[in-house]
């Protein structure tokens, strides 16, 4: 009896045998088993081109090895040959590199983790998945190559990265090159395929996902401690407790104390880090086989929908659309008190607090995005401090950095503005005019940063107060002109060789003008020398000139939108 009932989109064979391969439950059956067959066959139809791609993609390759990382590291080597160029900075690098191997280690943790929430380590063609998946083929020996293939590119990147790093720090002259080297390459060896295990992991499992999800700030928060934690170790502030605790967390310290050996400090046990290393990347390697035959059909078909919609968004420069197609394929639970106290709130009598209250439950619905917010704010905060104690130069840089970090704070707060931007409809429910919604939009995320900014600068500097009331309004309107700005048009994509190829130059830029202006605008008014007299009176009334401003753009574009 024909049946077409799996949970994961996979049919069953015509004599009623399932076709799925998951974690060895429900193998297809012997005598239904086409998976040699299949696979013969499709070595058969695919050799040629595949032959072409390889040797096409190999050449790109090592012209790219060759022409970038090839010089750097052939120039890099040729120096430490007759001396060592870094030999002022060995007593930083010394008292860095516990701590920085850690952070270096734990972010690429973090990236393949992350990477795997939308691609992942197994992603094969939309084909591949729609129909492959779909006969009574085996999906253990189908999807096996392809994580093979991820494997092997992280770890090809992971070596590149740790023979650059053995170089550096040999150029500081802590160590020879060739035991540098070895330590080294053998951590990213472990490394990069343990965390490519996990990134299988997370694509398999719903559940792993939206924990990564709901962790992101989390984790994120935990990378710039450690990042701070370097900072002060470089500068003669260390925490060595603090530094035997990371390097025993996991298999990141594992991986930093053969190098940290090898490089001449203090790893007395690193034998024993790399053999517990070893056995537990043995042991993931072990799983895998399991892990990936086990992948929901599901996963496949939405990684390898968004996979083509990314590419397709960066071909387009539409980062809109690629962050969306990224983001698309994660289902996160809404668990928290937080958010079941949100889902519970009234909507205003006033029809002209609904716009408000709309943001605000759809923030508290999803609190990752005030927490990123908050983070990039505390980071806009650090570089403001920067900033007014440097001089020179350096007051520009630093403030900046902090119009850009605030700009960033000010779009994870602006989401429910994006999505009424990217569908006009969605606004059909109110009688008032879409650009005037537009403008509405921006008083929640301001009255956070305001708020959120004013106590952070009422606990470190309080005479920032009035900086960080002139700030909001212009990065929250840099965020709605993001925002609400119109797609790129066909004459600037294909600008042809009279602009000499800039079109993807001038679509960046089209999509960049709203922030640009924001950030840079913000930028000068914040360092301009003032009198001292007229300096905080001045400075706010001229943020917020500007704010307007850029509100009437943003009304005008959102007019566009509608009528274009």
């Amino acid at each position: 009896m024909t049946r077409t009932a799996s949970e994961d989109g996979v049919r069953d064979s015509p004599g009623g045998t399932s076709a799925r391969d998951g974690a060895g439950v429900g193998a297809v059956r012997d005598e239904v088993d086409r998976t040699p067959a299949t696979r013969a066959w499709l070595r058969a139809r695919r050799g040629a081109g595949r032959v072409r791609r390889f040797a096409y993609i190999a050449y790109v390759l090592v012209v790219l090895l060759l022409g970038w990382y090839g010089l750097f590291a052939i120039g890099l080597s040729r120096e430490l040959g007759h001396d060592r160029p870094l030999e002022r900075y060995a007593d930083a690098v010394a008292r860095l590199l516990p701590t920085g191997l850690v952070l270096a280690a734990l972010t690429g943790f973090f990236v393949t983790l992350r990477d795997a929430l939308w691609r992942g380590p197994v992603t094969p063609p939309r084909a591949d998945v729609d129909w492959l998946l779909a006969l009574p083929v085996r999906r253990g020996p189908v999807l096996l190559p392809w994580f093979a293939l991820s494997a092997g590119i992280w770890t090809v990147g992971a070596l590149l990265i740790a023979f650059v790093g053995a170089l550096l720090v040999a150029a500081a002259g802590l160590g020879g090159v060739g035991v540098l080297t070895l330590a080294c390459l053998a951590a990213a060896l472990c490394l990069a395929p343990l965390a490519v295990v996990g990134a299988a992991v997370v694509e398999r499992s719903p559940e792993a996902a939206g924990r990564l999800h709901r962790g992101t700030p989390l984790l994120l928060l935990v990378l710039l401690l450690v990042a701070v934690q370097t900072v002060a170790a470089a500068r003669g502030h260390r925490l060595r407790a603090l530094e035997t605790v990371e390097l025993w967390s996991g298999p990141w310290g594992w991986a930093a104390q053969p190098v940290l050996a090898a490089s001449g400090g203090s790893a007395p046990l690193w034998p024993l880090a790399l053999a517990l290393l070893v056995a537990v990347t043995g042991g993931a390697l072990a799983y895998a086989g399991r892990v990936v035959a086990g992948t929901p059909a599901a996963a496949l078909r939405a990684r390898a929908r968004a996979s083509g919609e990314v590419l397709a968004g960066l071909l387009a420069v539409d980062l809109r659309a690629a962050r969306l197609a990224m983001t698309g394929g994660v289902e996160v639970r809404r668990r928290g008190r937080v958010a079941r106290w949100a889902a519970r709130l009234s909507p205003p009598r006033s029809p002209a607090l609904l716009v408000a209250w709309r943001d605000l439950v759809a923030l508290l619905m999803a609190p990752r995005r005030p927490g990123l917010a908050l983070l990039m704010g505390v980071l806009s905060g650090a570089a403001a401090a920067i900033a007014a104690a440097a001089e020179g130069q350096g007051v520009f840089m630093a403030a900046a950095v902090a119009a850009l970090l605030g700009h960033a704070a000010a779009s994870y707060l602006l989401e429910p503005a994006r999505l009424d931007a990217d569908d006009v409809g969605r606004t059909a429910w109110s009688p008032r005019p879409y650009e005037r919604l537009a403008l509405e939009h921006a008083a929640v995320p301001t009255a956070v940063l305001a708020l959120g900014g004013s106590l952070l600068a009422a606990v470190v500097r309080p005479e920032a107060i009035a900086l960080v009331l002139a700030a909001a309004p212009v990065l929250v309107a840099a965020g709605l002109l993001s925002a609400y700005r119109s797609p790129v048009p066909a004459w600037i994509l294909f600008s042809g060789p009279l602009l000499a190829d800039t079109g993807p130059f001038l679509a960046v830029f089209w999509y960049a003008i709203g922030p640009l202006v924001g950030v840079s605008g913000l930028t000068l008014l914040l360092t301009v020398p003032l009198p001292a007299a007229a300096d905080p009176f001045a400075r706010v009334a001229a943020c917020w000139t500007l704010a307007a401003l850029m509100l009437m753009w943003v009304r005008r574009r959102a007019l566009r939108r509608i009528r274009p």
